[in-house]
């Protein structure tokens, strides 16, 4: 089974980045270039993970995250950002986030957590059924 993961980032080239080198590691990857359209997305299917950058135009990637959340509540949310700071982290795991990742982003390590996280995810999934 191929899991998909949902890429949210205003950044087209992180987009670009992160849908190849998920790619390339076998997950199906969809990209959305706002938090509004990452929503719609979720709505529309189900994702495994999602990868959110935190600062974002419009609708920020903790908005997101609580959002996402409220779809589904089991989905592991992994958030990235240029930008490290303390109380965003703090909020972001109070809201339910996986990690928090600071860019750039090390590759080696986002694949083997989001690995850890989809097995554990699908785990859940069938002990629920």
């Amino acid at each position: 089974m191929t899991h998909k993961i949902l890429v949210v980032d205003d950044e087209e080239n992180m987009q670009a980045l992160l849908k190849r080198v998920l790619g390339k590691a076998g997950y199906d990857v969809e990209c959305a270039g706002s938090g509004a359209a990452a929503l719609q997305l979720a709505a529309d299917r189900p994702f495994d993970l999602a990868v959110v950058d935190v600062c974002m135009p419009e609708m920020d990637g903790i908005e997101v995250l609580v959002k996402l959340k409220e779809i589904n509540r089991q989905i592991p949310v992994i958030m990235i950002s240029a930008y490290t700071a303390w109380g965003k982290k703090q909020n972001a795991e109070r809201m339910g986030c996986t990690d928090y990742l600071s860019k750039p982003l090390d590759m080696k390590y986002l694949k083997e957590l989001i690995r850890k996280e989809v097995e554990g995810f699908a785990q859940k999934l069938k002990i629920k059924d």
